[in-house]
């Protein structure tokens, strides 16, 4: 499992030894009401368009931009090109022209898987490359340099940062303080650059001409198959060996990767992606306001539950075993959904983690009812609280109505039109 780490998990939990280290009961700490939060576009309403991410600022910028009449006549594959491409302005830290791109796509009836990385970390372009391969993938031969020339033409000032991007900035101050490049794209005076703050204009055609000077040396790699898996009758796709799963073996590393997912839904036709990217040394991308890194990151949990009727995707990521989500929430019922509100509280559930180094268990105890703290009380082994585990978005589509749904335990924002 390359940097991973395989944890045997006995199927009886009788080797498990330990107490309980964090005080779960009884406390008046624990019994806070979760804030009340939109997570999907109503249902009450028609939607023709839907765009999910993290930036509300750069939705707007971009529905308003596609609305504008000399850009009527682009299509889907079209937008999809260039709400990927944005990314590379509002989450810089996550969607560079170096990073693992993953992503499902909802087409003719159809769920398509791709996922692109390089085993290689430096000079690779995995992003860039995914772009292009799946425009040709569904027959358009539109080049990046054109939609570099919209971007450019329609977007310079409107995008402003959000939160994560903040919250990162905030986080490598000192690192990007002796850049002089990256210091005078994200540092004004002594301060980040904050919520609500204009970007910096990036120049997506020079971030363009460096991707074809190199395009002859790039070693991606794509994969377009998830791992089919059928436990007691429940059948589905996933990225993830959950099978792995349910013989208690989990796939614990030794950080929790972030990712940015994004994604956008029409009527009948949608993707969902998640780009990520590990930095090692904060260094611009080629003098850009962009962050270099490499795309030898470990890729989110992604799975798929499609029927004749319905689909149902989920995406999880910034956990030590993504996977591990997935499969509880599984566990707990996913395939038996029969509506996006369904999906959405599954997703807010109360979710628990088993790590390593030492073996525990780490439970959302905010979440928890009284019962499911008593059954976990039964596991011989310490327990920990978290306010929250992981991040868990879904895509949903029953029948003719398809909604994004994001995890309220983190940020995220929705578009509906």
């Amino acid at each position: 499992m390359n940097s991973f780490f395989l944890l045997l998990l006995l199927s009886s939990c009788s080797f498990f030894i330990g107490t309980i280290d964090s005080p779960i009961i009884d406390s008046e700490l624990y019994k806070k009401n979760i804030p009340v939060r939109e997570t999907y576009c109503s249902l009450e309403k028609k939607v023709q368009l839907q765009l999910v991410g993290t930036n509300r600022y750069a939705q707007e910028s971009f529905q308003k931009m596609v609305d504008h009449p000399q850009l009527k006549g682009l299509d889907f594959f079209d937008h999809f090109a260039l709400w990927s491409l944005i990314q590379f302005s509002i989450r810089p830290d996550q969607s560079s022209p170096n990073s693992r791109l993953q992503t499902l796509f909802h087409y003719k009836d159809q769920t398509f898987y791709f996922d692109f990385y390089s085993d290689k970390s430096k000079d690779q372009y995995p992003y860039l490359y995914a772009i292009e391969w799946i425009l040709k993938k569904f027959g358009k031969t539109t080049k990046l340099e054109f939609y570099a020339k919209i971007l450019e033409g329609h977007l310079k000032g409107s995008l402003r940062a959000d939160k994560d991007l903040e919250g990162f900035l905030g986080g490598v101050y000192k690192s990007m303080k002796n850049d002089p490049v990256l210091s005078a794209y994200f540092i004004r005076g002594n301060e980040v650059l904050k919520e609500n703050e204009s970007v910096p204009f990036l120049r997506y055609s020079e971030v363009i001409r460096h991707y074809r000077l190199a395009e002859s040396s790039q070693f991606i790699n794509v994969k377009t198959d998830l791992t089919p898996f059928d436990i007691k009758g429940v059948k589905g796709n996933c990225n993830y060996d959950f099978n792995l799963y349910e013989n208690s073996i989990f796939l614990i590393d030794k950080t929790s990767p972030s990712s940015n997912i994004f994604g956008m839904a029409k009527p009948h036709m949608s993707f969902l992606s998640s780009s990520s990217l590990k930095i090692e040394e904060i260094l611009p991308f080629k003098e850009l306001p962009i962050f270099q890194g490499s795309s030898k990151v470990r890729s989110s949990a992604v799975c798929s539950l499609d029927n004749q009727h319905n689909k149902i995707w989920t995406f999880s990521t910034s956990s030590r075993d993504p996977g591990q989500h997935l499969f509880h929430i599984f566990k707990y019922g996913l395939h038996e959904t029969k509506s996006t509100f369904e999906v959405d509280k599954l997703i807010k559930h109360s979710r628990h983690l088993f790590l390593s180094d030492p073996v525990r268990l780490v439970i959302e105890s905010l979440r928890s009812t009284q019962s499911q703290i008593d059954n976990l009380l039964k596991l011989n082994l310490p327990i920990y609280n978290a306010d929250a585990l992981g991040n868990v978005w879904a895509y949903t589509s029953f029948g003719e109505q398809n909604r994004f749904i994001i995890d309220d335990r983190n940020s995220g924002t929705f578009l509906c039109k």
